[in-house]
């Protein structure tokens, strides 16, 4: 029985550590074009975890908290985006794989993009710009 107790806590924070979640969805484009494949992440600005996702083909995208917990922090975020993959080596040398970013740097590396994230469900249409 104790090493059950003493486990209870191993795998993280219960419910009671949870701050307030709610559900984020949206539709991510690029110049009006649907853009899938993209790592999508909030970052709280007053800190902890942040919620990513992966735009589907059609540029659908639901963030994750952790785990199965669907959704972001209430509060203010930094928002990224990008499509960059960094290209693996193989043992002989060679370089495979990798994708190039497609998105500008004003949403990845400098990006600017902020929203809130409010109780209930929040729909959050990502509309970027090549320019």
């Amino acid at each position: 029985m104790l090493a059950v107790v003493c486990c209870a806590g191993c795998w993280g924070g219960g419910p009671d550590d949870m701050p307030d979640i709610a559900p984020v969805t949206g539709t991510l484009t690029l110049d009006g074009q649907p853009l899938g494949m993209a790592h999508i992440i909030f970052t709280p600005i007053d800190g902890g975890q942040t919620s990513e996702a992966y735009s589907d083909p059609t540029g659908q995208y639901a963030l994750v908290y952790k785990r199965d917990i669907m959704g972001a922090k209430i509060g203010k975020h930094k928002v990224v985006v990008t499509t960059f993959e960094e290209p693996e080596s193989t043992d002989d040398g060679k370089t495979i794989g990798g994708v190039p970013e497609r998105v500008p740097a004003k949403y990845n590396a400098n990006t600017t993009l902020q929203f809130d994230v409010n109780s209930g469900e929040n729909v959050i249409d990502l509309q970027l710009t090549s320019k």
